[in-house]
């Protein structure tokens, strides 16, 4: 026994020992990827003397000779700030996150190998113009460099328990397909949707589903597109649906089980941007607004820098603005004479070809005669097991993505599988002095086609689509065709003179928000590819239109503007035809919710009770709506996906509900009996565990910032990601928030004035959560509080030096 004891002793002091060394193991290594803010340190490849200065915030300023130094200097904070990030964008696009991953990711790697898009960069790469591939070049042996002088690699990897791989020059152009994938189908969804609903239904009701136009729609240039009719008849198998579904809920007296998950608006991707001129403003420069809505997440999409470097000629250039990490441009932001923003344009980037094959399906027909299918190899490694190995098979037209219901083969051709898809010249916005410089540039641009909303220090404005835009040979119009005849294909890319565009306009105001943006032939060249309701850009219209006058506070409180206008017509529909006697007096549950719902304006605040009632109500109304549609269409074609087609439903929802057609809904339900149930649903569900009162817009819309690896981290992990606070805003509304989506950034400045300007990120510039930045900013952009475009006094100075 006495010896027992000394020997359990020893074991202790050294599993003690051990987890002390593994601990200080594990905080060394986590502390020494903390990047190098202070000091100097050498880089290969660099010209001069490169000064990387920091504020409080973390916002570099980088001040060089040339722009070759300046997209080193840019690259070596990306590569020690931004590097995980980096990565996760390049196997993104290039179907590789299975390599660090596992076997979760397999599945999608497979669906993305199809593109082929490591391939395609390595092909844009070698037909860069040399002063680009330079650029890209200088950017790449500043992020290695990064990567390498950090003390350990970035945290991420010691949980993953992998060793980064190096950037390459293609990963740019990875970098950008990415935006691809997040901005654009990559599989055509949507049409193979359309189709679907188009052989399915009735002409006149896949019209009436699918409308040209609404009410809603706010064009800058005035257009208007019919709304369709409501159709005389419905088909039976969609009431019939219902009539289950209904039974079997009022036999259980439960919530309605079908309620689909593709019918919420809560994540409805989209940006917004305006722009005001000069005459409308006391310094005589325009003014633009800017927020880009995506997922949001830790660190975030954009990485905030102020670019100081000389042109060849002498000229001094600053830019400042966002940037993104794993590219060498700013993306948004000001030069001091002309600043620009984006919002996805949801233009016709794409489209589905339907194929004529033989017998075996060895061949597809083309206008030249049957051609071989051509065969593609891919090999994905798979983290810890083997590698995998599967194949592709690709057209004349693109990569083979699928069937339709009947076993024919489907073919893709999309903007980003073409060469121009991807290029830098969206950097000589840098150096653009006027809004017609910008115009011309973007036609020239190879990115994911946005709407580019650009002001000058003189006063001008202007919109354009920025992107490639394809030149469509027939009528190739939302749904798929067959190609094999000639009479439909691409022929080519639209001439720069020939791009949409609107300069220095009568009206002094400009906007987008990913809805229609012009009529006729403008509308021609960019179609339509899933617009989405143009309730918010006809809210920033109006909102524009209320003032005469505008400074950068005045274009900040409409990005913040949360009244719900959309949603009050939902409002006195629940006032009007719902709260109303007898049944009021009958329902106490409706008499304690009625003081809320009562309330004017309604507003998407924090602390509104009122909105949640009625958002809850519509999404409850759109689910009995519409779930019997998705039922019957999904079980005609596994193609369809309602998710795709629902921007379109909105206006249809609205009509159904006020006019109240016979046969659209089962035998036994009424339209006031299914309005009724929706609105009971909606209050069980969110007094289920509370009282009416608590049950606040921003108790359900709280925000859910978080790192990617957070939840694989024990008790630690909830560090890495950013407060679950309440949100105000939503989706129909300027203020787009929705607790993981919402304004990837907020920016408002005019050229020439930018110390006045607004620039707001829902997370910090830090990827390291022990950065003394690490959260700063992200209050503000909570809260709304204007924050400083330029960056501020500076806290750190790192010193680059050639070798």
């Amino acid at each position: 026994m006495n010896k027992i004891k000394p020997f359990l002793l020893g074991s202790v002091i050294l599993l003690v020992f051990i987890l002390a060394t593994a601990s200080a193991w594990i905080y060394s290594s986590i502390y020494n990827a903390i990047p190098q803010l202070d000091g100097n340190t050498a880089l290969y490849g660099l010209n001069a003397k490169v000064e990387i200065t920091r504020d409080e915030y973390g916002i570099a300023t980088i001040r060089a000779d040339s722009r070759l130094d300046a997209a080193m200097a840019l690259g070596f904070v990306h590569g020690q700030e931004r590097f995980f990030q980096m990565d996760l964008l390049r196997r993104n696009s290039a179907g590789e996150l299975s390599s660090l991953f596992g076997e979760v990711a397999l599945d999608y790697d497979k669906k993305i190998r199809l593109h082929r898009f490591r391939e395609r960069a390595r092909a844009i790469i070698n037909k860069l113009p040399k002063n680009e591939f330079e650029l890209i070049e200088a950017y790449t042996r500043g992020v290695n460099q990064g990567i390498q002088r950090l003390g350990a690699n970035p945290f991420e990897y010691l949980l993953l328990r992998q060793t980064p791989v190096l950037w390459q020059e293609e990963d740019t152009i990875l970098t950008v397909f990415s935006m691809y994938l997040d901005l654009q189908y990559a599989g055509g969804e949507r049409e193979l949707s359309l189709l679907a609903m188009q052989q399915s239904l009735p002409e006149d009701l896949f019209a009436f589903l699918n409308p040209k136009g609404t009410q809603w729609d706010a064009a800058i240039d005035g257009t208007q597109m019919p709304q369709a009719a409501m159709p005389t008849s419905f088909p039976a198998a969609i009431s019939s649906d219902l009539n289950t579904s209904h039974a079997n809920n009022k036999e259980t007296q439960a919530p309605l089980s079908f309620i689909s998950k593709q019918l919420t608006e809560q994540n409805f991707v989209g940006s917004n941007n305006w722009a005001v001129s000069g005459a409308l403003t006391k310094t005589g420069s325009a003014i633009v607004a800017n927020d880009m809505h995506l997922g949001l997440r830790v660190p975030n999409t954009w990485y905030r820098a102020s670019l100081k470097y000389k042109l060849q000629d002498g000229s001094p250039i600053k830019v400042t603005g966002a940037t993104l990490p794993g590219t060498p441009n700013v993306i948004v932001g000001s030069n001091g004479h002309i600043a620009w923003g984006f919002t996805n344009s949801y233009g016709d980037w794409s489209d589905v070809v339907l194929l004529k094959t033989n017998k075996d399906k060895s061949q597809y027909l083309t206008p030249s005669g049957f051609e071989d299918f051509t065969q593609r190899n891919h090999m994905i490694a798979v983290k810890n097991q083997k590698t995998v190995e599967i194949q592709t098979q690709e057209t004349v037209w693109g990569p083979v993505i699928g069937e339709d219901k009947n076993g024919n083969l489907l073919a893709y051709r999309w903007v980003a599988h073409d060469t121009n898809a991807v290029n830098l010249a969206h950097i000589k916005l840098e150096t653009a002095t006027n809004v017609e410089q910008a115009v011309k540039i973007a036609a020239s641009a190879g990115i994911p086609a946005q709407n580019l909303m650009v002001a000058d220090s003189q006063g001008d404005i202007a919109w354009t689509i920025m992107g490639q835009i394809p030149v469509k040979h027939g009528d190739i119009g939302e749904l798929p065709e067959d190609w094999s005849t000639g009479e439909f294909s691409w022929k080519g890319y639209l001439a720069p003179e020939d791009y949409p565009k609107v300069i220095s306009p009568a009206q002094q105001r400009l906007w987008t928000a990913n809805s229609r943006v012009v009529g006729g032939q403008m509308y021609q060249h960019i179609g339509n590819g899933g617009y989405a309701l143009g309730a918010r850009a006809g809210q920033i219209k109006t909102r524009l239109f209320e003032q005469q006058a505008f400074d950068e506070q005045a274009l900040l409180d409409i990005a913040l503007d949360t009244e719900a206008i959309y949603l009050s017509r939902w409002q006195g529909l629940l006032l009007d035809q719902i709260l109303i006697e007898p049944a009021l007096s009958a329902n106490p549950h409706w008499q304690a919710a009625l003081p809320f719902i009562s309330q004017q304006p309604l507003m998407a605040s924090i602390d509104s009770v009122g909105y949640r009632i009625v958002k809850a109500f519509k999404s409850k109304v759109k689910t009995q709506v519409f779930t019997s549609l998705e039922n019957y269409l999904s079980e005609q074609d596994k193609n369809f996906s309602l998710k795709t087609v629902r921007n379109s439903l909105e206006e249809p929802l609205w009509q159904l509900v006020t006019e109240q057609p016979v046969g659209y809904l089962a035998q036994d339900m009424s339209w006031q009996t299914l309005l009724t149930e929706s609105l009971d649903q909606a209050l069980n569900e969110i007094t289920k565990q509370q009282s009416l009162a608590d049950a606040t817009w921003g108790q359900h819309n709280a925000a859910e910032i978080k790192h990617p690896l957070s939840s694989a981290i024990p008790i630690f992990g909830n560090y890495l990601n950013m407060p679950a606070e309440p949100l105000p805003g939503d989706g129909f509304m300027p203020r787009v928030d929705g607790g993981s989506f919402g304004a990837s950034e907020r920016m408002i400045v005019s050229p020439g004035h930018e110390e006045s300007g607004i620039f707001h990120m829902p997370t910090s510039q830090a990827g390291h959560p022990w950065s003394p930045y690490f959260g700063k900013g992200h209050s503000d952009w909570v809260a709304g509080k204007p924050s400083p475009f330029l960056p501020g006094e500076t806290r750190y100075t790192l010193t680059l030096l050639p070798y």
